[in-house]
């Protein structure tokens, strides 16, 4: 017999109960072990030499924390929703290729990207997609435009100040003794989220994919023998592909110019000694329907909060002694179309990541999880924000959403010349 309510423990305990069980396997349980993003981030954070490393997780077999640290300059540039099947339009990327790779849960750009500022796990810094439930208040903060509405869905921006105080990210770079340089597109670069994110480094930006050859060349050589991090993050793709789709001719074309400009980068960069790693925070997928909850009155009517997570991913927190008429409006409502978790057995999976689990973690995760069918996705508008219309998305379970490439170049230390502009440099 269904309990009424899920029961609820802490997410301590429910860390503790050893293998996952039931629903989160196919997240963890499909992943090689210790090859996913935030094995990476543990190379990272042991090879740059903190010494007070959170992330629990095991390095990166294939990139150990000695492969990092002997380059005096790491470069980590994140190009937003790269997916796999972009590799067959872009060469000079698919040339570099070093390993396929799975990105956090949720799929998604705000608890990806957290996740390699502050090296943690979504499950450690708390942020669980676009929209993230915060109980004290209740409200739902949009963290990478940095706004916060209420139960209306009314919103209001935050201030870098108001954002620390609401997520508090434990950041990388200050436990790094490295200097560090992030370097984002001049529309963002300043943005609450990444001024936030960005702590102590020295912020740099730029307004054209063109400028990033030339601009990282002068960055590295004018760093040479000081030990240094630098990020860099390109997010045009990301917003082409849920536009147009991933399969669109506008992707396609915008491939071809990043591809170049990767090329370019790999010229500008060699005999620099640096380490120059490139990935993504996520894939992408084509979706073609659109599911509205509040064109289901019998389970918008349950929902004590708007749904939170992402469409692909969506969380749904309940009201009390509805929880089984939430889940007969949701079968009443899709049928097959949308599959029901509780979430008590996705914490206990920890499919959210390893680590220490943020305090809230379980209240902001909500009571359900709702997975919509691999060519839909969900939303709930409300207030002043009418939910998103995609061509593209992910934050889900599919392949084409978790797995991510990982690519990298080495350089030698050699002096630079004129001439070696127009010859890429050996592959490492």
């Amino acid at each position: 017999m269904v309990a009424e309510s899920p029961e609820h423990v802490t997410a301590a305990t429910l860390w503790a109960q050893g293998e996952p069980e039931g629903a989160a396997r196919r997240w963890n349980s499909a992943a090689p072990p210790e090859h996913g993003l935030i094995n990476l981030l543990a190379s990272l954070e042991r090879g740059l030499g903190s010494e007070s490393p959170l992330n629990p997780a095991f390095p990166l077999p294939a990139l150990p924390p000695e492969a990092v640290s002997r380059h005096s300059h790491v470069l980590f540039w994140l190009i937003d929703g790269f997916a796999l099947d972009y590799l067959s339009h872009t060469p000079a990327l698919r040339t570099d290729l070093f390993q396929q790779i799975e990105t956090v849960f949720p799929s998604t750009t705000a608890s990806a990207i957290t996740s390699v500022f502050t090296g943690v796990s979504p499950a450690q810094h708390g942020l669980l997609g676009w929209r993230t439930y915060l109980p004290h208040p209740q409200r739902t903060l949009t963290v990478l435009p940095a706004r916060e509405a209420d139960l209306g869905g009314n919103s209001a921006a935050l201030s870098t100040l108001e954002l620390q105080s609401r997520i508090h990210p434990p950041l990388l770079i200050e436990r790094l003794p490295r200097r560090t340089t992030m370097i984002s597109p001049a529309a963002i670069a300043h943005s609450s989220y990444n001024r936030l994110m960005s702590g102590s480094a020295t912020v740099m930006n730029f307004r054209r994919l063109e400028e990033l050859p030339a601009l990282l060349g002068a960055h590295v050589r004018a760093s040479t023998g000081v030990p240094h991090y630098t990020y860099l993050y390109w997010s045009h793709l990301d917003h082409l592909g849920h536009e147009f789709g991933p399969d669109s001719a506008q992707v396609r074309n915008h491939l071809a110019e990043v591809d170049a400009v990767y090329a370019r980068i790999l010229r500008a960069l060699e005999g620099t000694g640096a380490l120059f790693l490139t990935s993504t925070d996520h894939g992408m997928r084509t979706v073609s329907r659109r599911l509205n909850i509040r064109d289901a009155p019998g389970v918008s009517a349950c929902l004590r909060h708007p749904l939170t997570g992402e469409p692909r991913a969506a969380l749904a927190h309940v009201k009390p002694h509805r929880h089984r008429q939430f889940r007969r409006a949701i079968q009443a409502a899709y049928g097959s179309s949308v599959e029901l978790i509780e979430m008590n057995e996705w914490l206990s999976g920890r499919a959210f990541g390893s680590g220490r689990p943020h305090p809230e973690l379980q209240a902001r995760a909500g009571d359900y999880l709702l997975f919509p069918d691999a060519d839909s996705y969900l939303v709930d508008p409300a207030g002043d924000d009418t939910g998103p219309e995609f061509r593209g998305a992910h934050g889900g379970l599919t392949r084409e959403e978790r797995e991510i490439p990982l690519f990298r170049r080495a350089f030698e230390s050699t002096p630079h010349t004129g001439g070696s502009q127009d010859r890429l440099p050996r592959r490492a």
